[in-house]
Formats: C-alpha cells, structure tokens, sequence
C-alpha cells in the first residue's frame, strides 16, 4: 500500500501525458531529502510512475513550505527535453502571495541583487551589491485585513530571474513579507490569522511549451486550505485544494521551514 503522502500526490495530480506530470504539491513536504528532511518528493517517485517503467524525476524544485506547481519528467528522453526549455527560460511560472501590508502600487518591478551570507547559525539569501542581479514582477489581484485589521495584499508574481528564495527574500525587502514566512518575514511575531502558520506562497502556474508546434501545457494549482484565510480576506472566492494539512506537521509536528529553491 502506498505512504499517505504518496495518496495524497496521486490524488493531486493536475497534469499528466505521456512526458510529463504535474502535481499540486502539499505545503510542508520537501522536495529533497537531506539529514534532518524525512519525507520529501522524491521519495515517493516510484509510487508515480502510473504505468511507465521509468521512475519520474523532478524538473525543478519549490521550498518545503510552498505549495502549488511542481513540474515531474517522466522519462530521460522529456527530463533532456524539459532541462533545455528551462536552460532557454522557455517555461513560464507564476506564483500567489499574500503579503503583510498594502502595496502602494497595483503593479511593478522589484529589480535588487541576490547573493547567499553564511554565519556561524548556517545560511540565508540577502539582498546586497554583491549578489546575482534578480528581477521579480508583481500584480496586485486583491487587497484585504488581517483578524487585527491589519493590510495585506494577494499578489501574483512572475520570478524573472532563479535565485534561491528569490520571491521571499524580495517581498522582505520592500517592506512585505509574505504571511507565516519563518526566515525572511517576521517570524518572531504571532501569526497574523491564528495557528498554526502557514507560508502564504503558491505556485499557482506553469507553462510548458513541450512541442514546438502544439499549444503550450498550462497548469493552474488550487491554492492550499492553509491559504484559505489569506485570501478570502483579500476577495479570493475560487476552490482549494483538500490536501489535510501541511505535511510536517502532520507526521513530524515540524513546522520549521528546511529547504530552498523558487
């Protein structure tokens, strides 16, 4: 029989044909494994092979803690395919945020360098001179309060560049963070609609040119029920996923944030 989880990425599949699988990927479950990561993506990759021999691999990856998106190769042959439109940023993406604040403009750029600091507690990505250039672009889609009455804003974003936590580190340093965010936002405050927290990032679309003379695979994700408060509270009236609950905290009770990689 299946893990739970592997049910739960079968039961979310939002795109499947003979090359690729889409899935919409439950908040809490990493993409990687790693020394304290138990439960991951790709450990449940067999489980989604639905009749190809070949185990599936991951074309790209999203935080532990997004959800939405995730795009899966179903065979070496499309994983060569899927590499090179990424390599010629030929796949489109976008995601939803609910931000803390109200963003003064309905629309723009946020064009500021990316590069990794490494300390004695372990590594974070900051905006500084030094960085990668990062370029990220935002659509304001609602506005609303928090249960204190407090701005926020829904947000679509379309990331321009790849860096590692490209959307979180520049949401933070314009002055909105994005809601439950444990690294970048304001983690050391109560959450802004209860407990548990939750980060209020999705990766809401993909775009998937496969063959050059068809129409492009587009893929929409159904937010999380952990959005849910977020954006009713900014106008959002759309379905949502059913995943239960984050992934972590259902197995673990971890709700730290451990992996990386818009």
């Amino acid at each position: 029989m299946p893990h739970p989880i592997a049910d739960d990425l079968i039961a979310h599949v939002l795109h499947r044909d003979s090359n690729i699988i889409v899935l919409n990927k439950p908040p809490g479950l990493a993409s990687h494994g790693g020394p304290k990561t138990y439960f991951h993506v790709d450990a449940y990759l067999p489980d989604l092979k639905f009749g190809i021999q070949p185990e599936p691999t991951l074309a790209h990856r999203l935080d532990r803690d997004t959800a939405g998106c995730l795009l899966l190769c179903r065979h070496p042959k499309s994983s060569k395919k899927i590499t090179r439109l990424f390599t010629e940023k030929k796949i489109g993406k976008s995601y939803w945020a609910v931000v803390r604040g109200a963003m003064e403009n309905d629309h723009g750029f946020i064009d500021a360098p990316i590069g990794k600091i490494n300390d004695e507690s372990g590594w974070t990505m900051l905006v500084h001179e030094d960085g990668q250039p990062s370029k990220t672009e935002y659509t304001v889609l609602g506005r609303g309060k928090d249960a204190d009455g407090k701005d926020i804003t829904w947000l679509e974003l379309i990331p321009h560049t790849g860096r590692t936590h490209q959307l979180r580190v520049h949401l933070d340093h314009v002055g909105h963070p994005v809601i439950g965010d444990p690294f970048y936002g304001r983690g050391d405050e109560p959450p802004v609609f209860g407990a548990p927290p939750t980060l209020m990032l999705l990766s809401r679309q993909i775009i998937v040119p496969f063959h050059a003379d068809r129409e492009p695979v587009i893929v929409d994700a159904p937010p999380p029920e952990l959005m849910r408060a977020g954006l009713e509270a900014c106008g959002y009236d759309g379905e949502y996923a059913a995943h239960a609950s984050s992934i972590d905290a259902q197995y673990t009770g971890d709700d730290s944030d451990a992996e990386g990689g818009e």
